[in-house]
């Protein structure tokens, strides 16, 4: 594992600078500029742990002529600063795109003479319906990463949120939590399905909770059209704490680790102790949740390796069009400082 000092040599910045920035500390004034060094190098710095597969992997064959590449990105390059999530897709897919040798052409907005001056499209995050269709006319060759959309002819990465929130839930159930609360949100317009939540995660936590009789509507917060970034986090929190008032959980499930991160800050602010008084929990592990205080337990998706198996889904598909896939990574459960067994045990 990097640590503090490893990350502020390579963004040469000071290892204070570095603390804060991973921890979302809100009364620090730096530049998006200085705040994306330091979370890319935090993500490069992490990411070697798992390139001892790479280096088994058959490389794809190159084109004659240089094979490219668009990425279309749902977050603007600021709102990536928000939550790294999508930034580690993406530097996933810049990585595997180097390694084949492909060039790689970004933008933001659907730009129909770009779309079409490429090999073949990726598109970054939770578009539309709208959108993708756009993107699928635009273009034959398309992988969507991250879509919470169903199936078309269209091939897609997502990670398995359901599984995730499965690890996440029964690790604070063996350590003898029963009043566990779930704080999240949805960005529902882009969303797809017809049960009233839309998420994996929101339904698989109250299934789970359901079928062990410990579901408690008063401990499940969530907000519609909502970004799930630290300050969204942090203004759930300060609601839900205001609505529990002495009736606390003992242990919190937030649906990402930005959200668990502005948990933590409001518990902290209030005094509450973490894991004495309240369990957190989060899910994604981005790079930086091993940097957070306490260090947080989550459960990691393979961010970098969606990015790559887009890659390498998009190659095949330039090179022989095949029937559209859709992957589904498995996650892994990850145990830090931020949880504990339940106050008063």
């Amino acid at each position: 594992m990097a640590t503090i000092t490893d990350i502020a040599r390579a963004a040469e910045v000071s290892i204070s600078t570095v603390s804060r920035v991973l921890n979302y500390d809100p009364t620090l004034s730096v530049t998006e500029e200085t705040k994306r060094k330091i979370f890319e190098a935090a993500e490069n710095l992490n990411y070697t742990k798992y390139k001892v597969k790479q280096k088994n992997r058959q490389p794809v064959e190159k084109k004659e002529s240089q094979t490219s590449i668009g990425i279309i990105q749902w977050r603007l390059d600021d709102e990536e600063l928000e939550d790294i999530y999508y930034m580690s897709i993406r530097l996933g897919v810049e990585k595997r795109a180097a390694e084949l040798g492909y060039t790689v052409v970004k933008f933001s907005q659907i730009d129909e003479s770009i779309a079409q001056s490429v090999d073949g499209l990726l598109a970054i995050g939770k578009f539309t319906q709208e959108t993708i269709d756009k993107l699928r006319n635009l273009h034959p060759n398309l992988c969507v990463i991250g879509s919470n959309f169903p199936l078309n002819d269209y091939d897609s990465v997502n990670t398995d949120f359901s599984q995730a929130t499965e690890l996440a839930l029964q690790h604070l159930l063996d350590l003898g939590h029963k009043k566990i609360a779930f704080i999240g949100a949805e960005e529902s317009k882009n969303m797809y399905g017809f049960r009233r939540y839309k998420t994996p995660t929101a339904n698989t936590f109250r299934d789970i909770m359901r079928s062990q009789g410990l579901l408690d509507e008063d401990y499940f917060i969530m907000r519609d059209n909502s970004r799930l970034d630290v300050a969204t986090g942090e203004a759930l929190t300060q609601f839900a704490l205001e609505q529990w008032q002495d009736e606390l959980p003992t242990a919190i499930l937030a649906a990402n680790d930005a959200f668990a991160i502005g948990v933590i800050h409001t518990l902290k602010a209030r005094n509450i102790k973490i894991p004495k008084d309240i369990s957190v929990m989060g899910i994604n592990d981005i790079s930086i949740s091993q940097y957070v205080s306490p260090p947080l337990s989550s459960v990691k998706a393979f961010t970098e390796h969606m990015g790559e198996a887009a890659v390498d889904l998009l190659a095949k598909r330039i090179k022989s069009p095949v029937v559209a896939q859709r992957i589904f990574l498995s996650t892994e459960l990850v145990v830090r400082d931020s949880t504990g067994k339940p106050r008063g045990n």
